[in-house]
Formats: structure tokens, C-alpha cells, sequence
């Protein structure tokens, strides 16, 4: 293996590799990544079972080749390097030399038939949708997962596909629970066990683009799934759990009492609440709303009393609720409108939140017990 690439090139597409590969496991090779060098393209693997993704770069190759080296190094050494241009040259003794102007390094690495296979990938339904809108999906329902891993079934995101058209992405720790949709084209057949898991949420967000509106491909096969976009590709292993059937729990016909509120201001208004209730996460924050004005108010003996309103309007009779201030703080930051709406059936029913511009995503916060 015998090639020249573009320095910054090389980081970035390192740099996404390194959310996947294992840095502790007990198989060393798994810390790596699988360099391919054939014509024009240096194609990046790493896999740490579970997940996978493959990136091409371009390149100019003298000679065709592969092996594996640590990613965690040579990403390290790519974004050091003086030059434009890094040199990268398979020298004897399964070693990888990196130069760059005065620069030279030489990495340790294993032969390509150490480096574990990709899974082979049956394809059983199709969904083509905007790069951006899948990131959106993902941006908004990944704070919901579980980050319990004994809560199997929660610690995913279930997809499946909503009038015929859309694909939904779901969300919920049981104690909120998020659903974003995409519009996409094809054929997708998604059952009850397909949940993506959070680590695989975690790297789609690093993955994607939020400014292209470039199309990309979700694939599914049985048990696992693949996204493919110009230049890469990624593969994951879906839970094998059961999603809880999330429907009981919205309100059907029309709320008792719907608020809207200016966004922004009650995120500031919340992470101020926020200073008193560092240490009680846990406690409720009582909300009482009336026909112009949400008064907020929480009571600690050991860090104070805090009382502060903002106007809203209401449609319904006056009603004081409670709930934990960041779980509705976290729905907040994932709407972009400038208003949001908040329903509630009674005072202990769940909440539902949503952007009044937008007809594809919304939020359960379930509410709290005031003492």
C-alpha cells in the first residue's frame, strides 16, 4: 500500500470513526481501523460489532493494499501533521508509515484477514429521505432513550412508518417520550423489534449533516440496519426488544386546557429554576397556569425559593400542575418555533408539547405529584 491524501481530508473521515471503534475490549484489533487503498479511494472501516461504517476518501494510489492500524493514533497524528499532503506507505514488518514535511511516524498494524467482516445484509424494505431530516429525527428523540441498559426495550429508538408516507422515530425513558417524523420514499417495513440502539443514535448525529438536503438510504434487513450517503455508509445491529406501545398514553379528542407560551422565554425562565434545583433533580416544580400568566414556583429549605412569572395564553379553565423542570427544559431545546403549546387533559395527565408550526414531531412530559 503506497498513497498520498489530503491531510485534513484524512482527520475528518478518522475523526468519525472514533465513536465506534472499541478502545477497551478484549479484542485489540476492534481499536482499529481497516485501511483499503485501491485506484482512487482510501476506504475507512471500523467496527466494534455492533456497529460499522465504512467511508471513502480520495486519494492518489500508487500501490493497491490493506491493513489495520489503531484509529485513536493515527487520528491523532493526522490532525498533528505540518503539510497538506501525508504520505502513507506499508513498510516492512506490518507497519504503517505516516509522513507529512519533515514529519515521519510508523504505527504498528495487523493484516486485513485479522480485522472482523462486516455481517452479511438481507434487504427487506427501503426509505429515502433528506440527510437533514433524519438528523432532525434523531436530535429530536435521542434524549428520551433510557440510559438504563437492564431497561431493555427503552434504551433505542423504535422506527416504524406512519401514513404511508412518513417514517416516525420514538423515544421514551418513561418519564418523557419524543416522536419526530420524516417524509420518505419506497417501500419500508418496519416491525415491533426495530430499535435503534443509542450508541447508534449517538454516532448518526456525528455522522449527518444538518445543512444538506442531500438524499440518503435506511435500508432494514433482519436485525440490523444500514444508512448509505455519498461516500460512506453505516451499518448497526438493531435491539432485539419489545417497545412499549406507546399510543395508550397519549389523550385522544380535544385537551381541557391548551397553553401557548413564547420558547425561549420559558427556557430562561427554567434554567433559573434550575440554579435552586441542582441537587433535587427529582422534586416537581409547580406550574400554575391562568388565563394570561404561568406562574413557576419551587420551595427548598436548604437552597431558597424562587417565584417567577411569564404571560401566556390559555384556552380552558386555570390549572396548577407539576413537573420535573428539565425533562420539559430538554423538549425545549429541541423545538426551533418560536411558540410552543403545551395540552393537558387534567392536572395529572400527561403533557403534550409541540411546535404550533409543525405537524411533525411531538413530546410527552408525564407530570409529577406536588407535596
Amino acid at each position: 500500500m503506497d498513497l498520498y491524501i489530503d491531510r485534513d481530508a484524512l482527520a475528518r473521515g478518522l475523526a468519525r470513526v472514533q465513536n465506534i471503534v472499541e478502545r477497551r475490549s478484549t479484542q485489540p484489533v476492534l481499536s482499529h481501523v481497516l485501511l483499503f487503498a485501491q485506484g482512487e479511494t482510501l476506504r475507512l472501516t471500523a467496527t466494534d460489532t455492533q456497529v460499522a461504517y465504512v467511508g471513502e476518501l480520495a486519494a492518489n494510489v500508487t500501490t493497491p493494499g490493506e491493513l489495520s492500524v489503531d484509529a485513536q493514533s493515527l487520528h491523532a497524528i493526522a490532525r498533528a501533521l505540518p503539510e497538506p499532503t501525508v504520505h502513507l506507505k506499508l513498510v516492512a514488518g506490518q507497519r504503517l508509515e505516516i509522513s507529512s514535511g519533515r514529519s515521519s511516524f510508523k504505527l504498528p498494524g495487523s493484516p486485513a484477514s485479522h480485522y472482523p467482516p462486516l455481517p452479511a445484509f438481507d434487504v427487506d424494505g427501503r426509505a429515502t429521505l433528506e440527510e437533514a431530516a433524519l438528523l432532525r429525527m434523531v436530535d429530536q428523540t435521542s434524549f428520551a432513550v433510557s440510559p438504563d441498559d437492564n431497561r431493555y426495550g427503552l434504551n433505542g429508538a423504535a422506527m416504524h412508518s406512519v401514513g404511508g408516507d412518513r417514517v416516525r422515530m420514538v423515544a421514551t425513558d418513561s418519564h418523557r417520550l419524543a416522536a419526530s417524523e420524516a417524509v420518505f420514499d419506497g417501500e419500508l417495513r418496519v416491525g415491533a423489534r426495530r430499535l435503534v440502539p443509542r450508541k447508534a443514535l449517538g454516532v448518526l448525529r456525528r455522522l449527518l449533516d444538518a445543512g444538506s438536503t442531500e438524499p440518503v438510504e435506511l435500508a432494514f434487513g433482519d436485525g440490523s440496519m444500514r444508512l448509505t450517503r455519498p461516500g460512506s455508509m453505516f451499518w448497526f445491529r438493531l435491539i432485539d426488544g419489545e417497545f412499549p406501545e406507546y399510543e395508550r398514553v397519549l389523550p385522544v379528542g380535544q385537551p381541557q386546557h391548551l397553553i401557548r407560551l413564547r420558547r425561549q422565554e420559558l427556557v430562561e425562565l427554567l434554567k433559573r429554576v434550575g440554579i435552586l434545583m441542582v441537587a433535587e433533580r427529582v422534586r416537581a416544580v409547580r406550574f400554575a397556569f391562568d388565563a394570561a400568566e404561568l406562574t413557576v414556583s419551587v420551595s427548598s429549605a436548604d437552597r431558597g425559593d424562587i417565584v417567577e412569572s411569564m404571560p401566556v395564553e390559555l384556552e380552558g379553565n386555570p390549572i396548577v400542575a407539576g413537573f420535573n423542570a428539565r425533562y420539559l427544559s430538554d423538549v425545549l431545546e429541541v423545538i426551533d418555533g418560536e411558540y410552543v403549546t403545551l395540552a393537558l387533559g387534567h392536572a395529572l395527565a400527561p403533557c403534550i408539547v409541540r411546535d404550533p408550526e409543525r405537524d411533525d414531531a411531538f413530546f410527552v412530559v408525564m407530570p409529577m405529584r406536588l407535596d
